[in-house]
Parts: structure tokens; C-alpha cells; sequence
């Protein structure tokens, strides 16, 4: 099976949103809860915005709260979740939906000002791909990606990526797409161009590894 970088870096995104390492007040998005009773659902679309979705927090399907990607997957497009199996029972499903967001799988645009931050960004800015023995059949890859936080206080820079470092620390196991991750290099604090240069910017880089493709 072959291994995205885009469910990557969604997946990523997706886990810092649900974090709340920026206020869903200041992500400009609102947490939903939709609730009902399957019968046998194979899918099922988000009933409050469902195109504006920004990320699921949780599924609860007959008291049983169900993992990302070994239970379902979401379509943030569409706001389309499927069930790996068909499932039934009462549900409680939470996720933020709203038109805009500051957490995303890029680098904020030069034109923004000081109102459109706090931000952060996470993309992969390097991978190395090499064979797993001399079969040629399966391939071990590994990235290093990185998160950068934004913002006009320099505390709260500090603070943010603080704790997005201790939560990457706790959840090394706990992703799908991602085998398993380290915290690697923090970079320097530095003041950015965004902004009429008063937004300060630090990154924590973590190295995803062990992403076998065959």
C-alpha cells in the first residue's frame, strides 16, 4: 500500500485543530455536535455545514468511541464520514465547521495582517525514500515535517509550541497514517515580514519513520 503526504499533512492538521492549541473563537469556527441512530450506516453526512467542516473530534456510536481511519475516514470536502463497517446504534458524532480556519497543511500568505494571526502551519520539507532489503518489493520511507507557530506575542509563540511539542511526545503510536514520530530540531524565534513585521514565528520539526509501501 502506498502512503500519501497529503493524508499526512491532513492528519497532522487535523490533530492540531482538534487540540485546541488555537481557540476555535480565534480559528473564526464553531464545535457541532450531530447525534441520531444508525442502521447498519455505511456513510454518513455531517448534518450542520457539511461542506465548512474543519475537523471531527470524536465519533461515539453505541457508547464506543471509534478510532480515526481503523473505524472511519472523513471527506472534509463533502463532510462525508464512512465506517470501515457498516454501523448501527445511537450516536454522538462532535466536529468544528465554520468558513475559514488558521491552522493549515501550508505557509500563511505574505499579504496578511496582524488580525489574521494567531496562525499555524505544518508541511513535510524533506523525505528520503530507500529499499527494504534486496527483494526491491517493499520500500521504507521517512520525513521530517515541520510546524511553525505564528503569533504577536512572543509568549505565546513559546507557549504554543510548547505544548504542541509535549502532546507529540504523548501521541508518538497514537496516528494512523503515521507509523510513528519524533521530535527532532526547534528552530530559532524570529520576527516575520507578515504583518508590518510584528509577528513572531518559531517551528518544532518532527521526523515521521517506518512508513513501509510495497
Amino acid at each position: 500500500m502506498k502512503t500519501s503526504i497529503w493524508n499526512i499533512k491532513q492528519e497532522l492538521v487535523i490533530f492540531l485543530r482538534n487540540g485546541d492549541f488555537i481557540s476555535t473563537t480565534d480559528r473564526g469556527v464553531t464545535t457541532s455536535s450531530d447525534t441520531g441512530t444508525f442502521t447498519a450506516a455505511a456513510t454518513h453526512t455531517l448534518a450542520i455545514n457539511p461542506t465548512l467542516v474543519k475537523n471531527v473530534r470524536s465519533i461515539v456510536v453505541g457508547g464506543t468511541t471509534l478510532d480515526f481511519g481503523d473505524d472511519y475516514t472523513v471527506a472534509y470536502a463533502t463532510g462525508v464520514i464512512t465506517f470501515t463497517v457498516a454501523q448501527t446504534g445511537i450516536y454522538t458524532i462532535s466536529y468544528d465547521q465554520g468558513s475559514t480556519d488558521r491552522i493549515f497543511p501550508d505557509y500563511p500568505q505574505p499579504y496578511l495582517k496582524l488580525n489574521n494571526f494567531p496562525r499555524l502551519a505544518v508541511d513535510i520539507i524533506t523525505g528520503t525514500t530507500s529499499e527494504f532489503g534486496i527483494g526491491a518489493n517493499v520500500s521504507q520511507s521517512e520525513y521530517i515535517v515541520s510546524i511553525v507557530s505564528y503569533d504577536k506575542d512572543q509568549d505565546d509563540v513559546e507557549q504554543t509550541i510548547a505544548s504542541i511539542r509535549s502532546s507529540l511526545l504523548d501521541n508518538k503510536k497514537n496516528f494512523f497514517y503515521i507509523p510513528f514520530l519524533t521530535v527532532t530540531n526547534m528552530g530559532p524565534l524570529l520576527v516575520t515580514p507578515f504583518g508590518d513585521n510584528k509577528i513572531m514565528q518559531r517551528n518544532q520539526d518532527l521526523m515521521i519513520k517506518f512508513i513501509f509501501e510495497q
